[in-house]
């Protein structure tokens, strides 16, 4: 493509969303002064391109400014709580892994269905916590292999095979991916699908700890990735897709696989801040994240899924996506409670620290 067709394709999706996506019953006539919104946006590739790519439009419909704060989802939640008893955001991106906990202290409020049009649109296994939180991208989280040195796994027990022997890349008991390793160990031990094992934990520990022999490296880090790539190692996980397949779609040999025992959702997700200024811009804000052009733009760049219904992709972006419904359904993708784990993670956290460090 040349940097003529980029130029026009970049003006082209400002002009819509400058245009099409306008919900002018959301403006409230002042000064861009007085109209300066904070949000919480994501520390990552995708959290750029909407400062990029969505927010200048957004101000200059809405004639505001729109500050932002990048974090991850722990950190975006402990800014809230800081500010708690004198708002500063709007909106806060945030995992549907946080939004009960914030729904719980009390740091965001319910999404009002008849204010944020798009709404109407998304999926319903994207709305959390009665409406608390919404999706609005969505990665798949399973294994990550080197399709030129390996085939794909058709169960997560070929994992303990001997034949891997320190050949695995485990991801850190840090990240949230743990968690879902832990599901599928007891998963695997009890008999028991993904959905029901995610309850009874504690039959994991025991076939985790079969899997410390295989394990090559504890990786926290998405550039580390690249030992499969590079060959030092032949698979690794739990991964979300987003930090695999942009390397893919380069031509880098890492591709992902989803065992016949069900694949993971990772949602990056939003909520609208208790209390927080400029509700009217909050809500218009949201609205415009959950717009198609919006999500198809930010689905195509990024290769995570949209949560509304109706795009269309081509192929060569499509077969990245858990999308549409349909897809989602073909890939057993199955979504934890977060409600029930979130408070037992810090004890699952020591328990992992000690079966692959002790």
């Amino acid at each position: 493509m040349t940097s003529k067709s980029v130029i026009l394709k970049r003006r082209s999706f400002l002009t819509v969303t400058a245009g099409v996506l306008a919900t002018p019953y959301f403006y409230t006539a002042a000064s861009a002064q007085d109209r300066t919104m904070y949000v919480g946006v994501y520390n990552s590739a995708q959290g750029g391109l909407i400062k990029k790519e969505v927010i200048p439009a957004f101000e200059k419909e809405y004639k505001c400014r729109v500050l932002t704060t990048e974090g991850a989802t722990l950190a975006n939640i402990a800014t809230l709580r800081a500010t708690r008893d004198n708002p500063q955001y709007s909106v806060m991106s945030m995992d549907d892994v946080g939004v009960p906990q914030a729904k719980e202290e009390g740091l965001i409020e319910q999404l009002p269905m008849d204010q944020i049009p798009n709404l109407r649109k998304v999926y319903s296994r994207y709305l959390f916590e009665d409406n608390f939180g919404v999706g609005f991208a969505i990665s798949i989280a399973g294994l990550f292999y080197n399709p030129k040195t390996g085939k794909p796994f058709e169960s997560y027990e070929q994992m303990f095979d001997k034949k891997y022997a320190r050949r695995m890349l485990l991801n850190t008991p840090k990240n949230t991916q743990s968690v879902l390793m832990l599901m599928v160990a007891a998963a695997l031990a009890s008999g028991k699908p993904l959905k029901d094992a995610q309850y009874n934990t504690d039959a994991g520990w025991a076939k985790l700890a079969d899997l410390k022999p295989n394990v090559l490296s504890i990786y926290d880090a998405e550039a580390q990735t690249m030992m499969v790539a590079q060959g030092q190692a032949d698979f690794g996980g739990i991964e979300y897709s987003k930090a695999v397949y942009p390397h893919t779609r380069k031509g880098v040999p890492l591709d992902m696989t989803f065992p016949k025992e069900g694949a993971f959702t990772g949602i990056n997700s939003v909520a609208l801040v208790k209390g927080g200024p400029h509700r009217d811009l909050a809500l218009a804000y949201i609205n415009r994240l959950l717009d198609p052009a919006v999500q198809k733009m930010l689905a195509e760049a990024t290769l995570s899924a949209p949560s509304v219904s109706g795009i269309e992709f081509s192929e060569d972006t499509a077969k990245y996506l858990a999308y549409p419904d349909k897809k989602m359904e073909a890939l057993n993708l199955f979504t934890p409670d977060w409600k029930y784990i979130v408070p037992r993670r810090a004890e699952w956290l020591e328990k992992y620290n000690q079966t692959f460090n002790g």
